[in-house]
């Protein structure tokens, strides 16, 4: 923590530096008053929520999550089935990964029909293995969306914050990581 402080302070320093040298064409030597508080506002906006203005993507996948949420209804099945542009009643013969834009590479549905319970033992480990598999993958037989057929559904995604952090192996070095959200971190948040 103390290596991010060191790293704000001297990026706050550049900051200044670069306005009073280059902006007012002054000479003078930067205040340490300013780089103390030119390193507090910048560890204040790095920790800042993510603002519906600056990151509106991270809303979008927040609102994408809060779906499923919902009570396995016909009305969460249609808003899930909307970003596909498909409804119950259509044929389930489309891809059921998506390129998304902004932060979110993929959404990904996932769909578990009755016939697939069935089919799996729902108690042991291969089982919820074989009906994951299933469930996120187009199915071979063109099953018809409809609420009598369908168990339950979800949409998968993650968002890329573009937040990076000091990350590294044991004795193999460090790396800057980027914070990836799935839809599990935003569950439950208001």
């Amino acid at each position: 923590m103390v290596f991010f402080y060191f790293l704000f302070f001297c990026l706050s320093y550049i900051i200044w530096w670069l306005i009073y040298r280059k902006l007012f064409k002054s000479q003078k030597h930067i205040s340490k008053f300013l780089v103390v508080l030119g390193s507090i506002g910048l560890i204040m906006f790095y920790y800042t929520p993510y603002s519906y203005y600056l990151e509106p993507s991270y809303w979008q996948f927040r609102n994408m999550c809060k779906l499923n949420e919902l009570p396995n209804n016909e009305e969460k099945y249609n808003k899930i089935l909307g970003y596909f542009g498909k409804k119950l009643g259509d044929i389930d013969d489309f891809p059921h990964t998506k390129k998304y834009s902004g932060g979110i590479d993929y959404i990904t549905l996932v769909v578990y029909y009755h016939q697939y319970f069935k089919e799996q033992e729902e108690n042991s480990l291969e089982g919820k293995i074989a009906l994951h598999k299933m469930a996120s993958e187009t199915p071979k037989e063109k099953y018809r969306l409809d609420s009598n057929n369908i168990k339950s559904m979800f949409l998968s995604t993650s968002w890329k914050s573009n937040r990076y952090y000091m990350d590294g192996n044991e004795g193999s070095g460090f790396y800057w990581n980027q914070e990836i959200l799935q839809c599990i971190d935003v569950k439950g948040k208001k």
